[in-house]
């Protein structure tokens, strides 16, 4: 799950970024960049303990692909929305409370399964909007912090940070509560957790009003967001994005269902999260490191593209706790030095002017467009396959073809250059 970044105008946000900026260490980032970091992976450990889980908690209620199937289409249909009406919003009401917002309505997404308990299952859309509205407010406004609390000195440091802490919470979160549902007895568990969640969402909130940020304001211009024929390079990213979209859209809720349908259980899931997580949370420290090194992250990007759709192979064989923990391992392995140099090409693109820097909620709505097409894209596949072939190897197969999305989406971005807008006034 995701990578989000920096600045309005020059004039608004200088190039020091603020006090506490490091003349002799570029690579670092204050006060204001080290609290984002903190609230970041404050809201990674939330959706970490809960969220994991939240197809399962619908599967074992209803036992419905299509019902899974609509909860995430609705999700990643409200998400890139949520992220549209930011935009506007932003101009108006800032980008912190726009997070506030974000966290609200995840908070009142958690409420709800927490009151209504097995009977909140019955209402998949109206949970599936709320739960994407509450993620597409959070990460724009994330999204835009970051990219104005970093600059492309310490860029990629953030982004492996975040993954790096990100990782830590997601090993940990599922394993924690994989074990409060087994051993709280039936579907309490998971009332448990959902609680856990919600405590977590409270802490975020009071932290966001410790956040001090002034962005420059100007009116939304969306169509700045798609100049794809002044920028070629940012014409490759976009739609690399909606090729990672694909793979991201399935992977993200079907690999724990299946993990839990070979396990017949949450605590087994989470000792895969935890197996995973730590594979992962080794990756995010080395990409962390290496994303300085464009050549070499270019390079290591083209190799872990092909070792997640490689690794994918393995469940061509009985799909058993071995090859899901092969293939757990390997992805978990390569997805950070994908997602890391990738994160940080789209925010360094934005920030290649002065220009396209101060359109960069613009880019943002319009990368966010991009990455909610591929999932929905996904999302419909899944829902394909549920409805007319619906057996455990159309969705192995399924999950085969779209592993090699990232593969494609290198071939389409590794030849960005970052050559500045000639079109860019």
């Amino acid at each position: 799950m995701r990578e989000r970044m920096r600045i309005d105008t020059l004039a608004a946000c200088p190039r020091n970024h603020g006090p506490g900026h490091s003349e002799d260490r570029p690579d670092r980032f204050h006060d204001g960049g080290r609290l984002l970091l903190a609230m970041g992976t404050l809201f990674m450990a939330a959706l970490a303990l809960s969220g994991t889980f939240v197809n399962v908690y619908i599967w074992k209620a209803e036992h419905s692909y299509i019902d899974i199937g609509l909860f995430n289409l609705v999700t990643f249909g409200a998400l890139p929305l949520a992220f549209l009406c930011s935009g506007f919003l932003a101009s108006r009401l800032g980008e912190v409370w726009i997070l506030r917002a974000g966290v609200a309505s995840l908070a009142i997404f958690f409420t709800i399964l927490f009151l209504l308990g097995e009977r909140g299952v019955n209402h998949v859309l109206w949970l599936g909007a709320f739960f994407g509205i509450g993620q597409g407010l959070y990460w724009f406004a994330f999204h835009v912090l970051t990219f104005d609390l970093t600059s492309t000195d310490n860029r990629g440091r953030f982004n492996g940070l975040g993954g790096l802490f990100g990782s830590l919470v997601g090993m940990t979160g599922p394993y924690v509560a994989g074990y409060l549902i087994v051993h709280a007895r039936r579907l309490s568990g998971y009332h448990v957790i959902f609680a856990l969640s919600l405590l977590l969402f409270g802490v975020l909130l009071a932290l966001s009003f410790r956040l001090r940020h002034r962005g420059g304001q100007h009116a939304l211009r969306l169509r700045e967001g798609f100049r794809f024929r002044a920028d070629p390079d940012w014409r490759r990213l976009w739609i690399g994005t909606v090729v990672f979209g694909l793979r991201e859209g399935v992977f993200s809720f079907f690999i724990g269902l299946l993990v839990f349908f070979v396990a017949r259980d949450e605590e087994d899931l989470g000792q895969y999260g935890l197996w995973t997580g730590l594979i992962s949370l080794g990756a995010f420290f080395l990409a962390g490191r290496v994303v300085r090194n464009a050549l070499v992250s270019m390079r290591l990007m083209g190799a872990a593209a092909f070792l997640m759709g490689a690794a994918a192979l393995v469940l061509l064989l009985p799909v058993k706790r071995w090859t899901l923990l092969l293939f757990g391992g390997a992805t978990a392995f390569a997805l950070p030095f994908f997602v890391v140099p990738f994160g940080t090409m789209i925010m360094n693109e934005i920030d290649e002017s002065a220009a396209s820097a101060r359109h960069r909620a613009e880019h943002l709505i319009s990368r966010e467009l991009a990455l909610g097409v591929g999932r929905i894209g996904s999302v419909l596949i899944f829902l394909g396959v549920a409805r007319h072939l619906g057996s455990p190897s159309s969705f192995v197969g399924m999950i085969v073809c779209l592993a090699f999305a990232h593969t494609i989406a290198y071939m389409l971005i590794y030849k960005v250059t970052f050559k500045r807008r000639q079109a860019a006034g």
